[in-house]
């Protein structure tokens, strides 16, 4: 007998996360997948065997399509296998900041109902004494821990029935306006992330090689989707130390790095030493916050129009991009404005900026960012009232984050709750900061 609701999902079929995937393994064979630091490689047919061999592993622990996997660590290779063994199995992942506090930990685990807890060493016993789901352990193991390395039988498994309406990731919210709230992205909202990305980055190809300090669990993680789609050789570091880095980009020749802004500015002076040959780096990708535009010159001046900027959040990532063209500029001559903005809207994303009564604002006023797409979140995990606030009539994604849109170009004022009204004015933290920013002599400033 047919089943009504197994027929209505069959004709909203779609690629997903785990069928390209599983397609890439396929398709890209032996080129290299992941580049240990040392040097050591996993093939695209070895990432894929071991993925389905962890598929059977978790399994084995009692977990099944749709349970949640809170994954707690730093960047490291066991992530690239976990990501993609999470997809393939039609599990949730659920990956947390490292910096997070066992307590925050312990309340995350209880609101996504997480069935298992993947954790490194640094952070095992702690994490250990306050949550009572498996826990499984990517060192060595304390106490009830399973270790990683004995999910991984012989037999490959076979993959889940995903669909693209299936909860894929559901990254938490940091939790500045309130309690971290749990974001869910389906498989088609995350393969419309990735879609923007790789519009935006039309050089990510097999020959990439990609080395990550930024956190995989965090916006890197969006990176690492994208260029495993298009074949490309991957290297997962556990910190970030400047000199380190340019070393591993100059061994390997990595052509891509995802960074923030903080990054950068701790690795000008080692670049502009040239103490490395970082030539072969065409692509740095950046974001999360503001950089000072003359720390942004001095490292163009160093690696030439490489750097593509992003906005977005957690709700829709990558929403607006600067793209390299934008990043070039006459040394001679002032800075363009446009090295301090976010770039222009996505073509695949709607984007309006609206006063507090939610009308339009004109060209240079300063109004809510909202955004509108199919690479927006489902909603807040179990928060209804929360996601009726967020999701407005339309499907429109009020982003809590003020704008002007001057020339075509985004510039972010601030968060909308760190407004200062002052003498009747609104006058903005960002802005003051900024301000601050352009005086000689000037490296960090807060308000």
């Amino acid at each position: 007998m047919n089943d009504p609701a197994r027929t209505a999902r069959q004709a909203r079929g779609g690629p997903t996360v785990a069928s390209v995937l599983l397609r890439g393994h396929r398709e890209y064979g032996d080129r290299p997948a992941i580049v240990e630091p040392g040097g050591r490689t996993v093939s695209y047919r070895e990432l894929g065997s071991l993925a389905r061999r962890l598929v059977g592993g978790l399994r084995s622990l009692g977990l099944a399509k749709g349970d949640r996997v809170v994954v707690l660590t730093k960047n490291r290779s066991e992530c690239f296998v976990l990501d993609h063994a999470l997809a393939i199995g039609g599990f949730v992942r659920v990956a947390l900041s490292y910096r997070l506090h066992p307590r925050e930990v312990a309340e995350i685990v209880a609101d996504c109902g997480a069935r298992a807890v993947v954790v490194d060493g640094e952070r095992l016993a702690e994490i250990s004494s306050v949550v009572s789901e498996t826990l499984v352990a990517l060192d060595d193991p304390a106490g009830d821990a399973v270790p990683f390395q004995e999910l991984f039988p012989e037999r490959e498994a076979d993959p889940a029935e995903v669909w693209p309406g299936d909860v894929a990731w559901m990254p938490y919210t940091s939790g500045t306006s309130g309690r971290p709230k749990g974001v869910v992205h389906t498989h088609r909202s995350l393969l419309a992330i990735i879609r923007n990305m790789l519009v935006e980055l039309p050089g990510a190809a097999s020959s990439d090689v990609l080395a990550h300090t930024a956190p995989l669990t965090h916006l890197s993680g969006y990176a690492m989707l994208a260029c495993f789609l298009r074949g490309a050789s991957q290297i997962a570091l556990g910190r970030f130390d400047a000199e380190e880095l340019t070393e591993i980009v100059e061994k390997h020749r990595v052509t891509v790095l995802p960074l923030v802004p903080t990054m950068i500015n701790l690795m000008l002076p080692v670049l502009e030493s040239g103490k490395h040959d970082v030539s072969s780096v065409h692509t740095v990708l950046y974001g999360g916050s503001p950089i000072a535009p003359d720390r942004l010159a001095r490292a163009i001046a160093v690696l030439g129009p490489v750097f593509v900027q992003s906005y977005g959040l957690t709700e829709m990532p990558w929403s607006s991009w600067l793209p390299k063209q934008d990043h070039l500029f006459d040394p001679g001559g002032e800075l363009p404005a446009r090295l301090g903005s976010a770039g222009r809207v996505s073509p695949f994303i709607e984007m309006r900026l609206a006063d507090g009564s939610g009308q339009p604002v004109a060209d240079g006023e300063a109004g809510e960012i909202q955004l509108r797409g199919d690479a927006g979140m489902a909603g807040y995990w179990n928060l209804p009232e929360e996601t009726a606030e967020t999701i407005l009539d339309g499907g429109w994604i009020a982003t809590g984050d003020v704008g002007r849109m001057v020339d075509g170009y985004l510039r972010i004022v601030d968060r909308k709750k760190d407004m200062i009204v002052s003498g009747g004015f609104n006058v903005y933290p960002t802005e003051v900061e900024n301000a601050i920013y352009a005086l000689p002599g000037v490296a960090e400033v807060a308000v």
